[in-house]
């Protein structure tokens, strides 16, 4: 079993990127234990599409679910729920309202700010961040602009906080694949503003859970053109 490695400089991180970033997703398809793949699934609009302003289908992103347990058994108290979310290229003038963008980490929804909206609050309540919109990675909590029913939810929406991580791409798939644990062991607080990205970044995140229990898992920026975000959440492995 191989030693995690310390955290790199972001040159290395960078490059490590541009050098085997495919790599590490197909053997994440070959490797995983429990896996699901929705292809355009049904998303925001009657009949399964959002309408954008030329009247053509706006078509929902493809998802990528797999769920990955250690092998070691002194690590395999913890397993990572990954997503991979792929979104279509949209023309020109679609209203982003009508994309989807965030994400509910308990069960991998992605939805529009038109469709969360539109429904009772409590399914707002339930969303943890955006992924897409503004190219910004932001709690659905402080997004007031957007979301109608943050700005009184109070406790009802729970916090999730952002770190930057450069670490390589070969420590964030021991990690993933080996131990998830370690998502909350490379975690600092800090209080950063929700962070704007750019194709190559990864982030940290910790959801802030009641009766003091937290979450901590990861977002890569696979690419941004096409926009590929992927997703990753450590849990007890009951």
């Amino acid at each position: 079993m191989q030693h995690v490695k310390g955290v790199t400089v972001f040159a290395l991180f960078l490059m490590g990127l541009s050098g085997c970033r495919e790599n590490f997703i197909d053997r994440q398809v070959q490797a995983t234990r429990a896996d699901q793949v929705v292809l355009n699934p049904p998303p925001n609009g009657i009949g399964g599409y959002n309408s954008n302003p030329g009247g053509q289908p706006l078509a929902h992103p493809t998802i990528t679910r797999q769920t990955f347990i250690p092998e070691y058994g002194l690590w395999a108290h913890t397993k990572c729920h990954t997503w991979r979310i792929e979104w279509p290229v949209y023309p020109a003038g679609t209203d982003p309202n009508q994309i989807p963008t965030v994400f509910t980490l308990s069960n991998g929804a992605l939805n529009s700010f038109d469709f969360l909206n539109g429904r009772p609050a409590a399914t707002t309540y339930k969303t943890h961040f955006n992924l897409y919109h503004n190219a910004q990675i932001e709690m659905s909590r402080t997004m007031w602009s957007e979301l109608t029913y943050t700005f009184e939810s109070g406790d009802a929406m729970e916090t999730t906080w952002f770190n930057p991580a450069y670490l390589s791409l070969k420590t964030l798939e021991h990690m993933v694949k080996e131990r998830p644990g370690l998502f909350e062991t490379y975690w600092v607080d800090n209080n950063q503003e929700p962070p704007v990205y750019q194709q190559g970044d990864l982030f940290l995140f910790k959801v802030m859970k009641p009766m003091n229990q937290f979450q901590y898992g990861g977002i890569r920026i696979v690419s941004m053109t096409p926009r590929i975000i992927e997703v990753y959440l450590a849990v007890p492995n009951n």
